[in-house]
């Protein structure tokens, strides 16, 4: 046993707050990727994603030396830098860029959503409380997808309902791709176990430091990918991501 007491009905309502937007905004997030928005949707709502919680932060007084708050703006700004990517130049290329901005409620949408999942986990976590919070977010996140799920299926048309569940989970397409769930099963659970883990560590952060801190270095998530895909896979950084990564460094010690 954790040895923590039952959480207060605040607490579970800031949870299920928590829960609630980090799956409306992972949802809007898939949704924007669908529509082959990645040249605009990451940036943009890790941005959003970050910057409001700093902002309600010190909004309600948090206090932000100025060396603090030079160092999130640097931080923020490399998050933009190393998920932005290399665009084709031409007419074309406007056009589509102009395309996925008229897509922008949808990534205002997502960014809020991660926004909110930071402000009610850190309410929920209020007391030193870390299984609690935790707890209620992933059944309130659970309930979210259930939902959308059910409510997925119950609009498709079709006689069979397997028929509809089928084509809601992308079966078919699985079964096409040449994968196995034995082949995929490990990476899910590592999926899953990593965003367990990330959710644990944020809530430690609360406790050792101010909660806007914990959100940026939370957000700066895109360098590590950014170097392991470096490392791991050989891919070449963009002079755009070395100076992102270098900046995302360099803000660390502005944000102690």
């Amino acid at each position: 046993m954790s040895g923590e007491i039952g959480p207060t009905q605040e607490a579970v309502v800031w949870g299920a707050v928590a829960g609630i937007s980090g799956a409306a905004g992972l949802g809007c997030l898939y949704l924007a990727l669908a529509r082959g928005m990645m040249g605009v949707v990451a940036p943009l709502a890790a941005l959003i994603g970050a910057g409001v919680p700093v902002l309600i932060a010190i909004a309600g007084g948090e206090s932000a030396p100025l060396g603090r708050l030079a160092g999130m703006a640097v931080a923020l700004f490399a998050v933009v830098l190393i998920t932005w990517p290399a665009r084709a130049k031409g007419q074309s290329a406007r056009r589509a860029l102009r395309s996925e901005l008229s897509q922008f409620p949808l990534i205002l949408f997502s960014g809020l959503g991660f926004a909110g999942a930071f402000v009610g986990l850190d309410r929920a976590s209020a007391g030193e409380a870390i299984w609690w919070p935790l707890l209620v977010v992933r059944v309130a996140g659970f309930g979210v997808v259930a939902i959308a799920f059910a409510t997925l299926v119950a609009r498709l048309p079709g006689d069979s309902l397997g028929a509809r569940v089928n084509q809601v989970l992308g079966i078919d397409r699985f079964r096409e791709s040449g994968r196995s769930v034995r082949t995929i099963l490990p990476l899910l659970l590592l999926t899953g176990l990593g965003d367990l883990f990330g959710n644990i560590f944020f809530v430690l952060a609360l406790d050792a430091d101010a909660f806007s801190v914990a959100v940026v270095l939370s957000s700066l998530y895109p360098v590590v990918t950014t170097v392991l895909a470096a490392v791991l896979l050989r891919e070449r950084l963009r002079p755009a991501q070395l100076a992102g990564v270098a900046l995302a460094t360099a803000s660390v010690p502005l944000l102690r």
